[in-house]
């Protein structure tokens, strides 16, 4: 796309794609709306705002050899998720519960995501599904006739532990789970319930869950190593569940992969 709008004299000045990795970096699953305060300053300031499914583009009316923009501004952007899954596989590491993800987009610092207190963003109440806030920094030094403000901004898949419920023939056998694509650093899972009708394996580790991944775990006979099933279904935006961790009676939130051979 060029930088000019389709309307004359309109040049771009922001380009940011929203990617979550659950989709392996695809730009699909949000829904984009300005705050208040943003859609206020856009009209004062004759600012164009085109936002598409997982990408906003700004413009800005720019005369020949004078500035695009004249001053410093940051304009926020409420982004909630269009489709389920996204809601259920994001999560942002070192934010507070009580803290909403922003995401700060600037020339000169790149991508920063920290946490904000959610009391400190009033039109959040009102406003349901929040993944997190963009912020976009307009700063005249680095946005020029030449020079625009582009950047990619990835949203975390959710890491989780991944429980394998497998029945039928091969319930109460003493199995083992391999992990075909890291045998250097395998992911373990240990056995935490078993009886004539199922047993639970969950994984020793968070492992992420990303759409269309190949699938990397075998079952294996753990008396003679014997491949059972040579590949074991990944875990999806569907299966989260709580399961009990065995030992301790505790409980976690695991992402369940059930096998019936």
């Amino acid at each position: 796309m060029d930088q000019k709008d389709e309307r004359e004299g309109y040049e771009r000045i922001v380009d940011v794609s929203l990617c979550h990795e659950y989709y392996n970096g695809s730009c699909c699953g949000f829904n984009v709306t300005p705050s208040s305060e943003t859609a206020e300053i856009m009209r004062r300031e004759g600012l164009l705002c085109r936002i598409y499914d997982g990408k906003v583009r700004i413009f800005a009316f720019c005369k020949p050899h004078q500035n695009v923009i004249s001053k410093k501004m940051t304009l926020s952007f409420f982004v909630r998720a269009s489709i389920s899954e996204v809601w259920n596989v994001t999560r942002f590491d070192n934010v507070a519960h009580d803290e909403l993800p922003v995401a700060n987009v600037s020339c000169s610092n790149g991508v920063c995501v920290q946490g904000r207190k959610k009391n400190t963003l009033p039109e959040l109440q009102q406003i349901f599904g929040v993944l997190f806030l963009l912020e976009v920094v307009l700063e005249p030094e680095y946005i020029n006739h030449e020079k625009y403000l582009t950047c990619t901004v990835k949203i975390p898949t959710k890491k989780l532990r991944w429980c394998y419920c497998v029945s039928g023939a091969y319930a109460n056998k003493n199995l083992l789970i391999n992990d075909s694509l890291k045998t250097d650093d395998p992911v373990r899972f240990e056995c935490i319930e078993r009886s004539s009708r199922f047993s639970l394996y969950v994984s020793q580790r968070e492992i992420p869950i990303v759409s269309g991944a190949p699938p990397r775990f075998q079952l294996l006979d753990s008396a003679t190593s014997k491949v059972l099933m040579k590949c074991l279904p990944n875990a999806n935006a569907k299966s989260i569940a709580k399961t009990k961790t065995g030992q301790d009676g505790g409980s976690i939130f695991v992402a369940e992969c059930f096998v019936n051979p």
